[in-house]
């Protein structure tokens, strides 16, 4: 191939290190400048070849995965006596399990107590995409009522 085949900008495979990358300038003579990664080496017109598109990366969609032969974790968690901290990790290690089973209405109990619990609880919860919404149960507020 000959200089006029590439500019600066073209995506080219480098023979000799099969591997891709960018002219970042074109420097006569059948040489060129080449960017690969965060390297610049120069490269003469017979080690390049313009670069074979890729095929686009699949794009990753939300799914439900279930898991079989697995017990089913409780509709209910019981967070009474249990520190922000320790509320919050027994919450993440029961919210994967059910998010894995096919529950999808569960509730915490909290209690009230001073509702450092229950605020930490209804926080993180926030951050939690599986869950679809949660609220207060309106018979017993020391209970939240949580929707996958």
């Amino acid at each position: 191939m000959s200089d006029e085949n590439f500019s600066e900008g073209d995506s080219v495979t480098i023979l000799s290190l099969k591997r891709d990358g960018i002219i970042d300038e074109v420097l006569g003579g059948g040489k060129f400048r080449i960017v690969v990664g965060s390297l610049k080496m120069t490269c003469a017109v017979t080690d390049l070849a313009p670069a074979k598109p890729r095929a686009p990366k699949p794009r990753l969609t939300e799914q439900r995965v279930l898991i079989k032969n697995q017990p089913k974790p409780p509709s209910t968690l019981d967070l009474h006596g249990c520190t922000v901290d320790e509320a919050i990790r027994k919450l993440d290690s029961w919210l994967d399990a059910v998010v894995l089973s096919e529950l999808f209405h569960v509730k915490v109990v909290h209690g009230l107590g001073t509702g450092r619990v229950q605020l930490a609880v209804h926080q993180h919860l926030r951050t939690i995409k599986a869950v679809r919404q949660f609220k207060i149960n309106e018979w017993n507020p020391g209970e939240t009522d949580i929707y996958l």
